[in-house]
């Protein structure tokens, strides 16, 4: 077939793809579908366990204005929640490792004082390599997204090497909880365990790497980068206060499975955003002090964890706010900036569902109306 050809298809299929993200029923059919499976409780309880453990420390020990990078660090307990105990041992390893590189990436480039453009390129590629490493791996979860908020945080606290080693050192002690919260029922139940996991082999850590250099893999972190870095560049651009909350965005809107599930991904997160940045927006507004937004953090994000199976915009509306309080403990912030979490996110939905159909592949149907997909939320 004629190169001019394959453009010609492509471009149609690219144009109906988006023509598709605009309708009011594919807008009414995210945020209204919900998955009725069986909703699991007690891994959200312990994810909620590790950032409390963590948190409290961190304010027993005067440190509140570093804690949230301990609590990202225990986030590593919400990946991998599906892979029998002895397949996920070496993966929360790999998962606790790339987010604390990612720590002390974005501490290099905060201490270094690059400048925004250098951020959002850095940024960009840091995405395109966690898309690669969890990928590889199989690490299901929160995602990228969860690898660039801990690297974009650092990038805000660290002026020196001393903050850098600070911030990597309490993440790493989070990563040590958070794993410990997950293995939790295999150290206490080793017996039931062993049996439940069917003899299940240790996952080959160095043999899934091998699988970064995947034609489908790469197409999928190259998508990634592009689309962080344009929205995140627009958003600078624009002069909105925190880019790389459209980097997310886009990051985020792209973990859909086919474009069908990243469109939905999409309007689920911006509809999502909207409601938890006005629950965001009353809750800091009150005077909430440290141990009254550690509280509403786990609380929020044990929620989070239950409804991401229900509905993904429904976990939005906790995430949202659940991550500004955590900012918040280290960078005092206001009401104000809720506003802000919806403009960058916007613009990153946005980003993440254009370049999507822009690089849609050729079989991908599933948002044709004669396609029946079922929409569950990739995490």
């Amino acid at each position: 077939m004629p190169i001019s050809q394959n453009l010609s298809d492509h471009y149609l299929h690219s144009r109906r793809a988006l023509a598709h993200s605009l309708t009011p029923r594919t807008w009414r059919d995210a945020a209204t579908t919900l998955n009725r499976g069986q909703v699991a409780v007690w891994v959200p309880i312990r994810v909620g366990i590790a950032i409390a453990v963590v948190l409290v420390a961190g304010g027993l020990a005067g440190r509140g204005d570093i804690a949230g990078f301990a609590a990202l660090g225990a986030l590593t307990s919400a990946f991998c929640r599906a892979d029998p105990y002895r397949v996920r041992l070496p993966k929360l390893l790999v998962t606790s490792g790339t987010l604390v590189l990612f720590v002390v990436f974005g501490g290099l480039l905060g201490a270094a004082g690059v400048s925004m453009t250098v951020q959002v390129i850095g940024m960009a590629i840091a995405a395109a390599v966690a898309v690669l490493v969890l990928g590889a791996c199989r690490i299901a979860g929160p995602g990228p997204v969860v690898m660039i908020f801990a690297a974009a945080a650092a990038v805000g606290y660290a002026n020196s090497l001393h903050d850098i080693a600070e911030v990597t050192v309490v993440a790493v002690i989070g990563s040590i909880i958070g794993i410990a919260a997950s293995l939790a029922p295999w150290a206490f139940d080793a017996a039931r365990v062993i049996g439940h996991d069917g003899g299940a082999a240790r996952a080959s850590v160095w043999a899934d790497l091998r699988r970064v250099t995947d034609r489908d893999l790469v197409t999928s972190a190259v998508r990634v980068a592009v689309a962080s870095a344009l929205a995140a560049g627009v958003a600078a651009a624009a002069g909105m206060a925190h880019p790389m909350w459209a980097a997310m965005g886009a990051i985020a809107t792209l973990q859909g499975l086919n474009y069908h599930l990243t469109v939905h991904r999409g309007v689920q997160r911006f509809i999502g955003n909207i409601v938890g940045a006005l629950i965001a927006a009353g809750l800091l507004a009150l005077p909430l002090g440290y141990w009254g937004a550690v509280v509403l953090i786990v609380a929020l994000q044990v929620a989070a964890e239950i409804l991401v199976a229900v509905n993904y915009g429904l976990c939005s509306m906790a995430v949202t706010p659940m991550a500004l309080l955590l900012t918040a403990l280290g960078a005092g912030l206001t009401p104000e900036v809720a506003l802000d979490r919806v403009l960058d996110s916007a613009v990153g939905v946005i980003f993440g569902i254009v370049v999507g159909a822009l690089t849609i592949a050729r079989h991908d149907t599933s948002h044709h109306p004669v396609v029946s997909a079922p929409v569950v939320a990739a995490r």
